[in-house]
């Protein structure tokens, strides 16, 4: 790889990374420039940054800069996260780094829900919580439930609509999932005390449990759905189905 052939548009790409906001000409303009250019990646593969020439521009981390006009100080900035940053997308140097976002889709949503919830409410859920934390949406890697909700309209329009792998677990398979929040009158139901928290933790393998369960009820006669989530260490690259 190449500064000519390294584009920012579609960096993440092959990786089944998704793009986010931010000023994506400006940022392109300063890589084509060769002028410093700060990297911040807190997940997803790495390779791409093996592949680089040996003069690239990039400034991996936080480099300490006594002088933010200075030279060697950043132009822009990359970020490369499951977090959903705010920025001004039309802001530039010197008033704000011209700034893009791409996100690996390492998020798995662990759903628990009521019988009939409608796909709307599954989306509702999942984007409140996911503004409430600050993260993007474009993170998510696939759902993951209990497997007697392998017949739930809802959920299933949801993932399909979005192009999202859903898996679903055994109560048996949920039970032996460490979580903070067990529940006896979820376990006197389905067999198990957790659904939402154990099955995100399932689903993102190896990775950890980052929010705990949330129900949420659009209003008090609503069916109610209960989610978490958990980030797995290595990003879903498989495309849908």
């Amino acid at each position: 790889m190449s500064l000519r052939t390294l584009d920012i548009e579609t960096l993440g790409l092959p990786f089944g990374w998704r793009r986010g906001t931010g000023n994506w000409a400006e940022v392109k303009a300063a890589i084509a420039q060769a002028v410093p250019v700060q990297v911040i990646q807190e997940t997803g593969s790495t390779q791409w940054q093996a592949e680089l020439p040996v003069d690239h521009p990039f400034q991996f981390g936080f480099p300490e800069f006594p002088d933010r006009v200075a030279r060697s100080a950043p132009q822009a900035r990359v970020w490369i996260s499951p977090m959903q940053r705010r920025f001004d997308p039309a802001s530039s140097f010197p008033s704000g780094l011209p700034k893009v976002q791409w996100h690996p889709r390492v998020l798995w949503v662990g759903i628990g829900c009521d019988r009939g919830i409608p796909a709307s409410t599954i989306a509702q859920a999942i984007q409140s919580t996911f503004r409430t934390f600050h993260l993007a949406e474009g993170a998510i890697a696939g759902l993951s439930t209990l497997d007697r909700k392998a017949d739930e309209t809802g959920l299933l329009e949801f993932c399909a609509d979005r192009e999202l792998p859903l898996k679903f677990f055994s109560a048996e398979q949920l039970q032996r999932v460490p979580i903070p929040t067990p529940s006896q009158s979820v376990a006197a139901v389905v067999n198990t005390p957790s659904v939402a928290e154990a099955a995100a933790s399932l689903g993102a393998e190896s990775g950890y449990l980052r929010i705990a369960k949330r129900i949420f009820r659009p209003d008090d006669r609503a069916k109610a759905v209960t989610i978490a989530i958990a980030q797995a260490e290595e990003e879903y690259r498989n495309t849908f189905p």
